[in-house]
């Protein structure tokens, strides 16, 4: 086994189980947790782009954890206040900046505030969620730590098959080293954590179809996350959108697939329970 094998390995088992138990325990716990991923998110995608104004950086750093803690209080009105005061000061900012290139990404702070960070943040709307009948707290447990858990089985069944079986590449001209082969293991996978979820009833108000929806935005939707990103590195010619987690790469990379699997799966949730 090389170092960096060894190194991928070492910050999965560090960083799973704590991603895990902060869903566990939710509250505070787990709005750290998010918020750290998705600050540490926009950064890296706002560094990766070459985002000129440090001012405009540092308000959308300081928004995005600020639009979570709306989100954790449930004050969804005060999320849309945030994203409008940062809109009229980028627009108030276009005064003092002249050079083009800045003016062609000015308003790219306030869409990284939405991806990563909002799209992460669905995550903590998830746990707080208490469905009919279920005990204080325990749904919205259960329901994120289904999606966390098929996201990782994605991830992890993709790769190792991928490494070993991989043979046909998925889509070349984004990600060279994705198979079809490690995507189909990646789903397959997925269906069969979903499956194990299913018969020990562990979000006890969803049926199979309930299961399946999570399977297809962990397994399918998950990856197409995963290849979003790899497009944008690709086109800005960059491996990793940082070194943090060394092998992993950054935060970014690491949880690109939750920002696309997260609100799909929140947005289904909600129809389905509370509209």
């Amino acid at each position: 086994m090389d170092i960096k094998h060894r190194q991928r390995l070492l910050i999965g088992f560090l960083g799973a189980p704590l991603i895990l138990l902060s869903a566990w325990f939710g509250g505070i716990w787990f709005l750290l947790a998010v918020s750290i991923i998705a600050a540490f998110s926009v950064y890296e995608l706002l560094k990766m782009v070459h985002y000129p104004p440090r001012v405009l950086t540092i308000l959308a750093l300081f928004m995005t954890p600020l639009s979570l803690l709306a989100m954790y209080y449930k004050k969804l009105d005060l999320v849309i206040v945030i994203l409008l005061l940062t809109a009229v000061f980028t627009n108030i900012s276009l005064l003092f900046y002249k050079k083009s290139e800045y003016l062609k990404t000015s308003f790219v702070g306030i869409g990284s505030i939405l991806y990563p960070g909002l799209c992460l943040g669905t995550m903590i709307l998830l746990r707080n969620m208490q469905l009919d009948g279920a005990a204080a707290g325990e749904s919205g447990r259960n329901i994120v730590l289904t999606l966390i858990l098929g996201v990782f089985s994605t991830d992890i069944a993709a790769y190792y098959t991928g490494k070993y079986l991989g043979r046909h590449p998925l889509f070349p001209s984004v990600s060279p080293k994705k198979t079809y082969e490690g995507s189909l293991g990646g789903i397959l996978f997925c269906s069969i954590t979903m499956i194990i979820l299913w018969r020990i009833g562990f979000v006890s108000a969803f049926g199979p179809f309930d299961y399946l929806s999570v399977a297809i935005f962990a397994g399918v939707f998950g990856q197409m996350g995963d290849l979003v990103e790899s497009k944008i590195k690709r086109e800005i010619g960059v491996k990793d959108s940082s070194s943090i987690l060394l092998e992993h790469g950054g935060f970014l990379d690491r949880f690109d697939s939750l920002s696309v699997a997260a609100p799909l799966y929140w947005t289904y949730i909600y129809l389905k329970f509370f509209v």
